[in-house]
Parts: C-alpha cells; structure tokens; sequence
C-alpha cells in the first residue's frame, strides 16, 4: 500500500526529509546512556579534535572530501586506503604515531567491528574514533570498544539537524555550545513545506528548496552547536526499530527486483549484510561515468533523486577511490518508502535500460 499522505501527482524519491506527522513512544531506548547531542556529526568531530589536541587525523581514501577540508583546520590529515568495496581497510596503509586519531567508518551500514577490532587490539596507543553515521543503531555501534563514536542522526531519520557523540570507554566527551544552529530553524521550515507540497498543497518546490539549502549551508559552518530542541525532543517519539525494518525490506526489495532486470551495465555494491546491521540505502556500481551520469539525470527527470557518496576529484591520493567515485550511485530506498515504490522505481530503471539500448 502506498503512504496515504502522498498525493500521487506529486510523487517523488529521495533527497531531503519531510516532516513526519506520525511519532509514537519507543519501548527502549536506542541511544548511549552518556552521550552528547550536536547539530552535525562534522560539528561532533571538530568539538572532539579540538578538545583532545591531537595534531594529525588519519581518514579513509573513500571519504567526504568537505568534511576532511573542514576537519584540515585543526589537524594535519593523513590517508589510508579504504574502499567500501571491501570487506575491510587496507591496514598496510594505516601508519599512525602513538597520539594519532584514527576514524574509522562503517561505510552504507554493511561492515562489522571484527576487522578494526582485531586492529585496535594491536594498536591501543592511537585514539580510535569511530563513524556510525550510515547505521547509527547497529550491533557495532552499541558493543563498540572505541574510544569515542559517532554517528549522525539527521542522515537517516526526519530530523532537521542532530547527530550523537559518546565514548564507549566512558572516557570524558566535549559538550556542545548552549545555542543551537541557525540552520535547524531552516531545516524544519522546509520539511514541513515539503511534506505539504507532497500532500498537494499550492507550493512550489522552490519554497522548501531554498530554505533546505540556506540550512544545509547554515550546518556545515557550525563548528560548535547542539542539536536543536525539537530534534532532541523527537528523537525519543520515532519508532526506530520500524524504520530500520521497513529499509532492511526495501533494500531486500531492490535487489531482487533489479536482479531480474535484463543488463549488465551495473550491479549492487552489497547482496547481503550482517545481522545486526541496517543498509543505508541500496547502492549500486555502473559501468563507467558517463553511464553513472546518464543514468542519474534520468532518474531525476522521473522525480527520482539519487546521490553519489561520495565524489572524489581527481587529484585525491586514492586513485582506486576516484574511480569507484566515478561509478558509484546510491539509490535512496529508506523508511519513507513502500513496496509500491520501490516496484515503481525498478519500472523507471527498466526504461532507462531500455531508451540506452
């Protein structure tokens, strides 16, 4: 069955979160006892980099490079290999000093904590954070042994900002700035517009669009703020463990429907994922980028909005991560959506297939 919220005429897939008009009252909790709440999870990081003074940071070649430019600031950056097309990091790669921050990340929600925990043990003297951001409630985030994690909240629940930053070692955590960001209050204007819009109301996108927008850019240049109150005050209401159910079944969905698809122009980054674990969202792997591009502007034109986590330039140290970046789309099939539309979706797919034939 279809959200009955939607107006058919108005369909669409993907990009920013609407506001949610159903909320319900958990039976567990499903975050840290001790943890605190900022706007971001670049904001999280920075307040942890600045209050541990370490002066050299080492990512993962597949990373989000403004991230990284941000996180330059405070610290020297180093690189080590790490593609999600993998089961786990290249660690011949990995050299830090003793003192070194490490991040590591739980790249589309589909990794365990086996391969970095086997690490780690050898290698206690760094300081291990690690990124749970695609998968926030995973069996890795909650048995965690790191010294800090996070993981943002707004990537993958309807929340205007928020992201979550705890120490599963119950070390001392950086607190947020008593003020909230201005970009919130842009944030959750524009998702009450979109969900209107949705609902058919006499709205052009533009309405929500640009207040998204002026938000999104509000956030990344926070470099210390909490989470907004009404984030925070939501997140004990969403029925966490149905969202996480409902993405399980749509990317299960996907894959079996995309399988019976007559191409060989991509194929899914991930079949399966631990128990225990959530995928973001399908992601698939096309055969070239300019494929990747035609595909994507297509998909656009049929209000199905994709995106590329993440696009790597071409002088990144990883020539491995640029070029999977050039192939790389992910296919949002979160919680919003239901069997109807992920079927409709596969539809548009097999069009496009057809018009490149």
């Amino acid at each position: 069955m279809r959200q009955l919220t939607i107006n058919l005429d108005r369909w669409e897939i993907g990009s920013e979160f609407a506001w949610l008009d159903r909320f319900t009252v958990p039976s567990q909790s499903h975050f840290p006892q001790h943890c605190e709440r900022f706007t971001t999870a670049t904001v999280a990081l920075l307040s942890l980099i600045r209050s541990l003074k370490s002066t050299r940071i080492h990512l993962p070649s597949f990373f989000c490079l403004n991230v990284a430019k941000k996180l330059s600031t405070l610290c020297e950056i180093c690189w080590y290999r790490d593609l999600p097309t993998q089961s786990h990091p290249d660690f011949q790669t990995l050299h830090p000093n003793p003192g070194d921050i490490v991040l590591a990340v739980n790249f589309f929600g589909i990794r365990t904590d086996s391969a970095w925990g086997d690490w780690f043990a050898q290698h206690s003297d760094c300081i291990l954070i690690e990124d749970h951001s695609h998968d926030p409630f995973s069996d890795w985030a909650k048995r965690s042994q790191a010294h800090y994690a996070i993981a943002s909240l707004r990537k993958t629940l309807p929340l205007p900002d928020g992201a979550m930053l705890w120490s599963p070692q119950q070390l001392p955590i950086p607190q947020p700035s008593a003020a909230p960001s201005k970009g919130a209050e842009y944030k959750l204007s524009a998702m009450v517009l979109k969900q209107a819009y949705l609902r058919g109301a006499e709205l052009s996108k533009t309405a929500y669009r640009s207040l998204q927008l002026q938000g999104e850019q509000l956030l990344f240049d926070e470099m210390n703020a909490r989470a907004s109150d009404i984030s925070i005050a939501l997140l004990s209401c969403l029925d966490i463990e149905q969202f996480q159910q409902q993405r399980r079944s749509n990317v299960e969905q996907f894959l079996a429907l995309s399988s019976e698809l007559d191409q060989s122009d991509w194929y899914p980054l991930f079949q399966s994922w631990h128990r225990g674990s959530t995928p973001f969202n399908a992601v698939i792997v096309c055969r070239d980028q300019i494929y990747r591009n035609s595909m994507r502007c297509y998909l656009t034109s049929r209000n199905i909005f994709t995106a590329v986590h993440w696009q790597q330039p071409a002088t990144a140290p990883d020539s491995l991560a640029v070029e999977l970046s050039n192939r790389i789309l992910t296919i949002p099939v979160d919680q919003r959506y239901c069997s109807d539309d992920i079927q409709q979706m596969i539809d548009v797919l097999s069009r496009f297939e057809e018009v490149m034939a």
